[in-house]
């Protein structure tokens, strides 16, 4: 078994996470069929986590094989009549290995659902470098979005072994509950309001929202805001080239008081 295939490199840098545990789940039941059986495993780091550590001394015990390889020294593998043969450098016992194989498995990474992209522009959610759905705060939000009402579980969210999407998915389901359960929903006192008369319907602050805030009415051609889905960011208000957009709490008399009670 060669582990990190075509993962932990430049095009995918992360850690799929449920590779080395697969692989010495998979290289145990082989010697529990067959015990006589030489299984090797060639990995890059054992990433077998938590209490799956005792997975990882059991297949040593059992006499699985397990040989480092670096990102510089990848194993090779090549045609051999009708099986394969390995090439692995040991970085211990300094020399080359050629492993005859009547079995291959390579462990490829996790890589994101096909139309995620499309999906984060759908519901205005952002995606992290590697292409997965981003929580608000890893910490204080780690399965809410930034825009309320909407959750994050699984391996959308990230690779994951199962127990952890399950664990995940149970704490989505409680934060979506505790929406759920209010009679009313009340909404930040520092949102963006449209003043009708000088809005020119350019659709500029739409675009502009990054919450689904935003609404340009099709029949008067005026924006319009959805006060409990307005954050109050005050990106609308910044790209609004006719003024027409001010957020409450902001508004240019007030913040003109503000810097004259600083200047004074």
């Amino acid at each position: 078994m060669i582990q990190c295939a075509g993962s932990r490199n430049s095009e995918r840098p992360y850690c799929s996470r449920i590779c080395c545990y697969s692989a010495v789940k998979n290289a145990l039941k082989i010697k529990e069929q067959n015990p006589g059986a030489n299984v090797f495993i060639l990995y890059r780091d054992v990433r077998t986590y938590g209490f799956y550590e005792t997975y990882y001394a059991e297949a040593r015990k059992k006499g699985v094989v397990f040989v480092r390889y670096t990102l510089e020294e990848q194993p090779k593998v090549e045609a051999n009549g009708e099986k394969l043969k390995v090439t692995i450098t040991d970085p211990i016992l300094k020399r080359e290995l050629q492993l005859d194989t009547d079995l291959l498995a390579l462990s490829t990474g996790i890589i994101p659902a096909a139309g995620t992209d499309a999906l984060s522009q759908t519901f205005k959610v952002s995606l992290n470098a590697d292409g997965y759905f981003l929580e608000a705060h890893m910490k204080l939000r780690p399965v809410d979005f930034a825009a309320d009402g909407l959750y994050l579980c699984g391996l959308a969210h990230s690779p994951k072994l199962i127990e952890e999407s399950i664990a995940q998915a149970n704490a989505a389901a409680v934060r979506a509950v505790t929406l759920l359960s209010k009679d009313k929903l009340e909404s930040l006192g520092n949102v963006a309001m449209v003043n009708p008369k000088w809005c020119k319907g350019c659709g500029l602050c739409v675009e502009a929202c990054a919450y689904g805030a935003r609404v340009l009415n099709e029949q008067t051609r005026v924006a319009e805001v959805l006060d409990v889905l307005c954050q109050g960011c005050g990106a609308c208000v910044a790209s609004c080239p006719s003024g027409a957009c001010q957020q409450k709490g902001f508004e240019k008399e007030q913040i003109l008081a503000m810097l004259d009670a600083s200047n004074s």
